[in-house]
C-alpha cells in the first residue's frame, strides 16, 4: 500500500514537473511571436504613415530586422528573435515618425512659398 502512495505521488510529482517545462517552453516562444507581431504593425503604420517616401532607409532597416526576427524564430532562437523584433519595432516608429514630420516640414515650406507669392502679389496691387 504504502508502496502505491509513494508510486502515486512519483508520478503526480513527475507529471506536474513535466507540466511546468512544457509551460515555460510554451511561454518562452510566445514572447518573441508577439514583439514579431507588434513589429510587423509598427511596419505597417510606418508604411501608411508614408515613411516609404520620406524615410525609406529607416524603414528598410526595420523591415531587415524583422526578416532577421523571422529567421531567428524559425530557427529558435528566441532570444535574437525577441531582440531583433524590438530592435525592427523601435526603427519602424522612428521611420514613421520621421515620416511624418519630413511631410510636415515639406507642407510648412509649401506654405511659406504660398505666404510669400500672397505678399508678392499685394506688393504688385498696392503699388498699382
Amino acid at each position: 500500500m504504502k508502496e502505491d502512495r509513494k508510486l502515486q505521488q512519483l508520478f503526480v510529482g513527475i507529471a506536474a514537473l513535466g507540466l511546468s517545462l512544457m509551460a515555460g517552453c510554451t511561454t518562452f516562444a510566445t514572447l518573441p511571436t508577439e514583439k514579431i507581431s507588434q513589429g510587423d504593425k509598427a511596419l505597417t503604420e510606418a508604411k501608411e504613415s508614408n515613411a516609404s517616401v520620406n524615410a525609406p532607409v529607416e524603414l528598410k532597416a526595420a523591415e531587415g530586422k524583422l526578416a532577421e526576427a523571422k529567421a531567428a524564430f524559425g530557427k529558435k532562437d528566441y532570444e535574437k528573435a525577441t531582440r531583433l523584433a524590438e530592435q525592427a519595432s523601435v526603427d519602424a516608429d522612428y521611420a514613421r515618425a520621421k515620416g511624418t514630420s519630413e511631410k510636415a516640414n515639406k507642407k510648412a515650406e509649401e506654405l511659406r512659398q504660398n505666404i510669400k507669392t500672397l505678399r508678392q502679389d499685394i506688393e504688385l496691387l498696392s503699388k498699382q
